[in-house]
């Protein structure tokens, strides 16, 4: 690895243990770095508005900043985000960018900031964390549904999961090249199969090993939640809750048959998927609560099961992002 490369890592490690995105996963329950939390608590301002030809520019300054295009998805945005960072926490001058596939014969500070946001977004330990909640082995990985999910999970897109991967050594560049063939549309209408979808939007797959975790899809995202169901001995799955909550339900028939193995309460008659949308994203930042039990509705007795995961919505929208806005607000009311 050049001296350059290495830099960049350990000083990512240093931002993702010193920026508290370490503690925020592994003591909160998140599974994802917020790189607007990063550059909130480094005092960078980041603005989102709609560019032409630029992913993200970082402007070095008195008070530097970091502009990104609010036209990508979120994945992207997130990466990009990441990658102004490095710019920011390597020292270098403004510089724009309008790629983040860079390569070996890159100008050293874009090497530098393209590690950085690799290292910064999916360190090591946090891919192991992740597949650890979820049960998921390298095995798993190899399934492009399963990568599908994983990248949803450390907010960044399927192909800058898949090349995670062989960044940290994990699988071979000509498995990248298999895994990026796979367009995640396919993986998307499958799992909506038979429902109106717009391309445009995410579908996260919970099930039992999302228990107690905190999600943080965009607003528009659909949440397709699949449980073990007792139906046959009268057991109902209560969804009460969820529309106290805000989301709004569509119950799914349950697969027949299930071959992605996503975790181990797949397969077989015995599921029972919802298909949740939220009305809207909360300004408080406070999390959507998805709080199930599974009973007979004629009977007072214990649930035969219970679940519970949480949902922070992430609006991204042209201005500054919402915790640039909260910061600058603390500012103002201190002043």
């Amino acid at each position: 690895m050049l001296p350059q490369v290495m830099a960049a890592v350990r000083r990512a490690s240093e931002v993702y243990r010193d920026s508290g995105a370490k503690e925020r996963i592994e003591q909160d329950g998140y599974m994802r770095v917020d790189p607007f939390l990063v550059a909130s608590g480094a005092r960078v301002p980041v603005l989102l508005r709609p560019l032409d030809k630029l992913l993200g520019a970082f402007l070095r300054d008195e008070v530097s900043g970091i502009l990104i295009n609010s036209e990508r998805s979120a994945g992207l945005i997130h990466m990009t985000c990441a990658h102004e960072l490095g710019h920011f926490f390597m020292g270098h001058d403004t510089t724009a960018d309008e790629s983040l596939d860079y390569g070996s014969q890159a100008a050293r500070h874009e090497q530098e900031a393209d590690w950085f946001a690799y290292q910064l977004m999916v360190p090591r330990a946090l891919l192991a964390h992740v597949m650890r909640r979820k049960g998921w082995t390298m095995q798993s990985l190899a399934d492009p549904r399963v990568l599908y999910q994983l990248s949803l999970r450390l907010g960044i897109s399927y192909k800058a999961a898949a090349w995670s991967l062989a960044r940290h050594k994990l699988i071979t560049l000509s498995e990248v090249e298999r895994l990026i063939k796979v367009q995640p549309m396919t993986i998307k209408e499958a799992l909506v199969a038979g429902h109106a979808f717009d391309a445009r939007k995410e579908v996260w797959l919970l099930d039992e090993r999302d228990r107690d975790s905190v999600l943080e899809p965009r607003a528009e995202d659909r949440l397709l939640v699949r449980l073990n169901s007792h139906a046959s001995a009268g057991y109902l799955w209560s969804l009460d809750e969820l529309a106290s909550e805000g989301f709004q339900i569509r119950p799914l028939r349950a697969p027949e048959k299930e071959t992605i193995q996503i975790g181990p309460v797949f397969g077989g008659p015995t599921t029972a998927e919802f298909l949740l949308m939220h009305e809207g994203v909360r300004t408080n930042r406070r999390p959507a609560v998805l709080a199930m039990e599974e009973t007979r509705p004629w009977a007072k007795q214990m649930p035969a099961s219970t679940f519970e995961a949480k949902a922070l919505f992430e609006g991204i929208a042209p201005g500054l992002t919402s915790v640039a806005k909260q910061q600058l607000l603390g500012e103002t009311s201190a002043a």
